[in-house]
């Protein structure tokens, strides 16, 4: 499992990286809907731990 540690405080996980993509980018819809659009499939990728 990866996470990304949302700097809201929200942590995002997905068994798998497009699913940890896809979880990230809902988040960031749901929570940050400024930020639509501002994060590659890279860009969370290099931001994601394992866990």
């Amino acid at each position: 499992m990866k996470v990304v540690h949302c700097p809201c405080g929200v942590d995002v996980s997905g068994d798998s990286d497009d699913e940890l993509v896809t979880n990230v980018e809902q988040h960031i819809e749901s929570d940050h809907p400024d930020m639509v659009g501002s994060y590659s499939r890279e860009q969370i990728l290099s931001m994601a731990h394992d866990h």
